[in-house]
């Protein structure tokens, strides 16, 4: 059976610990559309103000309104009308550290739950995959560090729960994101496949460089018989694919075959097996 708890996402850009509220977006008292703003306290305390810098949003409540009584969530309100409502449950994500995107949720029960896995993509629309191999324990609120992650890459995240009837279900409304920091390293990585027979590709990333970028191929002999990159190329990390064919469209003979990767002060060489 489907627990009866929502998560309310929300994605959090600054670090440290935040009270969250969402106000009324409009004067008029029967409007169900809201605002959320990120709110810095102090520790111990459950007073504070909007952040300087924080980001506001819109949501509009599935609950419904006007909000009527004076219960107050530890943590999280829903505020309107001049009254507050517990939050059910929520789910963050922040970027801790340049290359850690840390995920936090609350929920307002436990009964009946076995764990948690969080899901990820690259995209908000996706498609998002299981990033947990293992459940999340039970504990509220719940903490996730996700560490396989690149520089300067946008992640979107969901909550999935597992009850105890095995049965699991995504329980975040919205998925969370987040931005990473530090920075790409202009550098070659790997061929994706090797040996291979139909296709593979070339792996590397970008940095910030002046100049263009090139990446060819050649057999044993020293011939190029294949360009696959030549020019400018934004940060970021590439997979460039390769067919095993030479620049005439034409299928080359099985064998070894050499890749040269140019970019910037970086020059590196690998090779990779072709099999027919």
């Amino acid at each position: 059976m489907k627990r009866a708890f929502t998560v309310t996402t929300l994605t959090l850009l600054v670090l440290g610990v935040c009270l969250v509220t969402v106000g009324e977006a409009g004067d008029r008292p029967e409007s169900d559309s809201y605002e959320l703003r990120t709110w810095a306290i102090v520790s111990g305390g459950s007073s504070g103000g909007p952040l300087v810098e924080s980001t506001s949003y819109r949501l509009r409540s599935r609950i419904g309104g006007p909000f009527v009584g004076s219960a107050e969530s530890t943590s999280y309100a829903l505020w309107g009308c001049g009254a507050y409502t517990p939050v059910e449950a929520a789910f963050f994500a922040s970027t801790t550290e340049p290359l850690c995107v840390t995920l936090r949720w609350s929920v307002a029960s436990l009964d009946g739950v076995t764990g948690f896995h969080v899901h990820r993509a690259m995209d908000e629309a996706g498609p998002y995959e299981r990033i947990t191999t293992e459940l999340v324990g039970l504990e509220n609120p719940g903490v996730y560090e996700d560490r396989d992650v690149l520089p300067q890459t946008e992640y979107w995240y969901e909550l999935w729960v597992v009850e105890d009837s095995g049965a699991e279900y995504c329980a975040s409304n919205f998925p969370a994101s987040a931005l990473t920091g530090g920075r790409f390293v202009t550098r070659f990585q790997a061929f994706t496949r090797s040996p291979f027979r139909d296709q593979t590709a070339v792996a590397f990333e970008i940095g910030e460089i002046s100049g263009s970028v090139s990446v060819t191929m050649y057999d044993v002999s020293g011939k190029l018989v294949r360009t696959l990159v030549n020019g400018p190329m934004d940060p970021g990390r590439y997979e460039i694919a390769w067919d095993g064919k030479n620049e005439a469209g034409q299928h080359l003979a099985s064998g070894v075959y050499f890749c040269r990767f140019d970019a910037g002060e970086v020059s590196e060489r690998s090779s990779v097996v072709l099999l027919k």
